[in-house]
């Protein structure tokens, strides 16, 4: 029975040993995933926060370029230019169109943000010849 115990104490050290390596590497092979789990997540995140950004500037150009086109239709001549509202650039560009019975007035309204357009609005207004206002 020496002989046993003496071998089985031989093999014991070799067999924790293959334990702790195993354990290693499974905590190795855990661990790369939980990186590759977090970065695939921190890009979900961080391209979600870019998109909300864009989603609101959008929202807001979309408010201002509407408020543009309802000073348009309260004064179609006055209403071209460019003016600042905020963090945008508004720009104005109306055309008359003269017709039989008065002008047509057409505009197109650009909202820009660091000389890049966001949104832009087409609408128009006709004007009456005949009594000075708009025919109904």
């Amino acid at each position: 029975m020496a002989v046993s115990d003496e071998f089985n104490a031989s093999i014991r050290p070799r067999a924790d040993r293959r334990r702790g390596m195993a354990f290693l590497i499974e905590a190795l092979i855990v661990l790369g995933f939980l990186m590759f789990a977090l970065a695939v997540f921190v890009q979900l995140f961080s391209r979600a926060q870019i998109e909300g950004l864009k989603s609101n500037q959008l929202s807001e150009a979309v408010l201002v370029a509407t408020n543009c086109a309802e000073e348009f239709s309260a004064n179609p001549q006055g209403a071209e230019g460019t003016t600042t509202k905020g963090d945008f650039e508004v720009v104005c560009t109306v055309t008359p169109v003269k017709r039989a019975g008065g002008v047509l007035y057409e505009a197109t309204i650009q909202v820009l943000s660091n000389s890049t357009q966001v949104f832009e609005l087409r609408t128009s207004r006709y004007v009456s010849a005949n009594r000075g206002g708009d025919v109904a």
